[in-house]
């Protein structure tokens, strides 16, 4: 099921440009926009209806099933559109990457099958044409009928959702499970999707502010900023900054996962700020990624901006005032440390059992203030040319980690290149990956012969400087590497 969720977050994400632009479109042209002009906003139905699911569907067919795979969903979802008068989004997402898999199970078996080599390719298209032309029309006579009844069935439980008072309850589910850092799921992978099907029917909807709303992370980020500081504080002030203005809401999950209380706060602000939208029946016309003030604003209503700045300033609030409470003593050192620590660091392959055994494991719940020794060591690593730094959607806090990164090595002097990453994308030429340390583990797995260097903050700049120091040793290594390669 996770795995379903994370596809189908991957799935919206990479086409959030379109969205994006269909929601400017919608916001500044359409029945709620400031400058309504009927013959632009004919612009919205072949995107909604046409574009953005076949694009949908070929991500999806591409991400299970390669380029052919693409090919193929992208026919077949456009078979489904032709038969549904309502946007088939939700059943592009699932045609697609089932179309995808259908052709990956195709050329897994022509592999073992074939008697002979040099038939593949032909055997190959012609068997996914014939399979493209049979799911097209099944989805052009049967399938978008179906999907077109779910989504008008859907279309009536969300309004009865809306109606019944009960949406500020979802605050309990989403923030307690954004900052486990399934945020991207929920909001790619189930919140986005029902929000553009109900904006395209309603003209805006009130799920796209559920998870987007940075209120209650604000609210937290603002009581340590009170209760900090040196270190602390300045960290707290870069991290408000990136999760308000920015959008980058993974910033504050560790100060949460250092008292699991504040998720109380995070909840208390989300229902505030959901049930202030739901009274004022506010809502965006697109979907905000990432959840910054400005896209908020950007893509609400005219008629409904100060509600959204509202309803944003009564969850920082509320989140606000329960974190000062609930927080009644913060450590004064000179960085933040999580409760719960890994009891490694450093990986490489499978090497370094015996070290493991050595290394004591550290109290599963040692006080915030307690100093934990970190060893990060990459003298193994014989050169570093490219860094990815990975995060679960690849977009948010890889992006901003990143650019941090990229800085302090100019500044250093150094010519490492660096990028960001999903878990599910990481290339293969990067010699140093670096993630969250909550991501190790997933990340170890995705690649079993790359460095991983965990980070517990992406605002801690200590982390960077530690990390550039190793690096700038390593570069004498790296200039004598090359100097043998000329001379060979």
């Amino acid at each position: 099921m996770m795995k379903l969720a994370q596809l189908l977050s991957a799935i919206v994400y990479q086409n959030i440009g379109v969205i994006l632009t269909a929601g400017i479109i919608d916001g500044i042209f359409g029945i709620y926009g400031w400058l309504y002009n009927d013959r632009i906003l004919l612009l919205l139905n072949p995107i909604y209806n046409i574009l953005l699911p076949i694009l949908l569907g070929y991500t999806g067919g591409r991400l299970i099933g390669g380029q052919r795979g693409a090919v193929v969903a992208a026919i077949v979802t456009y078979g489904l559109t032709l038969s549904s008068p309502t946007p088939t989004i939700l059943g592009a997402m699932i045609i697609g990457p089932l179309a995808g898999w259908v052709i990956k199970m195709l050329d897994h078996v022509l592999k073992k099958k074939l008697p002979g080599a040099g038939y593949e390719l032909l055997i190959g298209n012609v068997l996914a044409a014939i399979i493209a032309t049979i799911f097209t029309i099944l989805c052009f006579f049967y399938v978008g009928q179906i999907f077109s009844s779910i989504a008008d069935w859907l279309t009536r439980l969300l309004e009865a959702i809306i109606h019944s008072g009960l949406l500020p309850l979802t605050a309990i589910i989403i923030e307690s499970a954004k900052v486990l850092f399934f945020n991207n799921i929920i909001n790619f992978g189930i919140l986005g999707p029902i929000g553009i099907q109900q904006a395209k029917e309603l003209g805006k909807s009130i799920f796209f502010l559920l998870e987007a709303n940075p209120g209650p992370g604000l609210g937290v980020l603002l009581a340590y900023l009170i209760k900090t500081k040196n270190e602390q504080r300045k960290e707290a002030k870069l991290a408000i900054f990136i999760q308000l203005l920015g959008g980058i809401h993974e910033v504050y999950f560790p100060y949460v996962l250092m008292n699991p209380l504040l998720i109380i706060s995070l909840i208390l602000g989300g229902m505030v700020g959901t049930l202030t939208f739901q009274i004022f029946n506010v809502g965006l016309v697109g979907l905000p990624s990432p959840g910054s003030i400005f896209l908020l604003v950007g893509l609400a209503p005219k008629e409904d901006i100060l509600v959204v700045i509202l309803g944003v300033f009564l969850a920082a609030t509320t989140s606000f005032f329960c974190s000062i409470f609930l927080l009644k003593r913060v450590s004064d050192s000179a960085q933040l440390k999580e409760k719960y620590e890994v009891n490694h660091f450093f990986h490489f392959g499978k090497q370094k059992k015996q070290e493991e055994k050595a290394m004591p494991d550290p109290s599963p719940l040692l006080p915030i203030n307690t100093e934990i020794p970190e060893k990060r060591d990459l003298s193994q690593i014989n050169k570093i040319k490219n860094i990815i730094f990975v995060c679960e959607a690849g977009m948010g806090s890889s992006a901003t980690g990143a650019t941090f990164l990229r800085k302090k090595l100019a500044q250093a002097n150094l010519s490492i290149e660096v990028e960001n990453s999903s878990i599910s994308e990481i290339p293969e030429y990067g010699d140093l990956i670096i993630c969250h340390k909550r991501f190790l583990s997933v990340v170890q797995k995705t690649v079993p012969n790359k460095t991983c260097y965990p980070l517990s903050s992406f605002t801690n700049m200590k982390y960077y400087d530690e990390l550039v120091e190793q690096l700038y040793k390593l570069m004498p290594s790296q200039s004598q590497v090359q100097e043998e390669n000329i001379e060979i």
